[in-house]
């Protein structure tokens, strides 16, 4: 039995390996070449043949993963602000997949190769952390997305876990939605089945291509993804990081702990 799971392990990883490669290239040369073109020919369509392609491509990345997304809950997905608590790395494909959102991800990505590029593209807004100035602008940014009834999408954890916990969820990019009056809807994510996966969190030292490659030998990762009910921003950024993640924590059936001093967690973005 041990001889055929590797088996099976090895076989799964060549196989996925080389689809997955393959799969990366052709992002890269539809929003590399056929976003730009398509901008030029078909102006007022491009946006939404964009998002199609995104999601699409996004989609089929999830399959070649062995990742089977099951949702709950009715996704908002018109000029909201999407809160999402953060495992993976893999987060970002499977809500790709089923939202039209623009991500607000940390600069470290826009450095990893082909997937860096292929997020810069697609409207992802980058954002050093601990950099004031750096938060201003994704603030800025996101304030004109919303406004525009583009919906974004932050993880405001600033950071991943194992799934068994949430952390604080820090409140200054919480403002673009005030400003804008944008709805917040809450997504609670987790990993596994009866059991939380131990390969799927991204977290401490791990490095992208030794995750990758834990990955693709697995059978089958279920991703459990719910969309929580609308939060209205009458509330302070606070109040509403508070709410949201009281939110994400019972969906994923976890008792919200103490999250310390808000004033520290709210200056750490």
């Amino acid at each position: 039995m041990r001889l055929f799971e590797i088996f099976m392990r090895t076989q799964r990883r060549a196989v996925r390996g080389v689809l997955a490669f393959t799969h990366l290239l052709v992002g890269a040369a539809i929003a590399g070449g056929f976003f730009p073109l398509c901008a030029r020919l078909l102006p007022k369509r491009a946006e939404r043949v964009r998002r199609s392609l995104v999601k699409w491509w996004a989609r089929s990345l999830c399959r070649l993963l062995g990742l089977k997304i099951r949702i709950d809950g009715q996704i908002h997905d018109d000029g909201t602000l999407f809160v999402a608590n953060h495992v993976s790395w893999l987060d970002i494909p499977c809500l790709l997949s089923i939202t039209d959102a623009a991500f607000v991800s940390k600069d470290d990505v826009a450095r990893w190769p082909f997937i860096g590029s292929m997020a810069a593209r697609v409207g992802t807004i980058f954002l050093a952390r601990g950099n004031r100035d750096a938060t201003a602008n994704a603030a800025d940014a996101m304030t004109w997305r919303l406004a525009s009834r583009h919906s974004v999408l932050i993880f405001p954890e600033g950071t991943t876990t194992d799934g068994t916990s949430v952390r604080a969820f820090h409140g200054r990019l919480f403002q673009a939605a005030i400003r804008t009056h944008a709805l917040v809807q809450p997504i609670a994510i987790r990993y596994g089945g009866a059991e939380l996966s131990r390969v799927a969190p991204f977290i401490d030292e791990d490095n992208l291509l030794s995750h990758f490659w834990k990955l693709i030998g697995e059978d089958q990762v279920t991703v459990r993804i719910q969309f929580c009910d609308v939060i209205a921003p009458n509330l302070d950024r606070r109040a509403l990081a508070t709410e949201a993640r009281v939110r994400v924590c019972a969906a994923l059936d976890l008792i919200p702990t103490a999250v310390g001093d808000r004033r520290v967690e709210d200056n750490m973005l």
